[in-house]
């Protein structure tokens, strides 16, 4: 039987994590980070090896199958997410120098339609496995592990985006308690790419 554990990521882990970090939504992920220069999965290298952040190693979780890192995950509640807006902040103003303006400005477009989680929140993101593995339970047990390993308190909820692209990890979703509370619609495109419409999924921390 395959041993299934889930680990703090590490630094070291950068080039899977990354691979992992951006398939979990690369339409927004080149929406946001994305520009002449400079390549989204560039910028998300650059910020997971740091500390703070939204995309950092230090907020992410790493699924492994028989000491095979296999997928990722992270979960953080409204507190810890006040602090992004500093550490990314200073991630992109060092990667992007004079382009920062523009990047930072999709940023907060985007936090209109795929919005951070409030105090009584826990958010679920960046869920992603490897191709190869998909579709052997992987997806349930990276996503009932990061929901215990979060230790949220029962009068916070979980809470997730999904893109309505996306319906295989909403029906997962689903299937684990989590249920629609909202659809987020999106206008947002550039020449780089668009976001999709997204739905807020939420569940109670008390029915796991």
């Amino acid at each position: 039987m395959a041993k299934i554990e889930l680990r703090k990521s590490r630094k070291e882990e950068v080039e899977i994590a990354v691979h992992l970090i951006y398939s979990s939504g690369p339409p927004s992920f080149e929406y946001v980070f994305k520009n002449s220069e400079k390549k989204a999965v560039d910028f998300l290298h650059h910020a997971f090896v740091r500390q703070g952040g939204e995309f950092s190693y230090d907020n992410h979780h790493s699924l492994y199958r028989d000491n095979v890192m296999v997928g990722i995950g992270s979960f953080f509640d409204g507190n810890i997410a006040k602090n992004f807006t500093l550490y990314d902040g200073l991630n992109i103003l060092r990667f992007y120098k004079f382009g920062s303006p523009s990047v930072i400005k999709n940023g907060l477009r985007v936090e209109q339609v795929i919005k951070l989680p409030k105090a009584n929140q826990m958010a679920l993101a960046h869920i992603a496995i490897l191709s190869d593995y998909r579709g052997k339970g992987l997806g349930t047990e990276l996503m009932i592990q990061l929901m215990n390993a979060s230790n949220a308190k029962e009068d916070q909820k979980y809470v997730l985006d999904v893109s309505e692209e996306n319906p295989r990890a909403h029906a997962l979703y689903n299937r684990l308690g989590f249920t629609v509370t909202a659809k987020m619609k999106s206008d947002l495109r550039n020449k780089y790419s668009y976001v999709a419409n997204h739905f807020r999924m939420e569940r109670e921390v008390s029915i796991i």
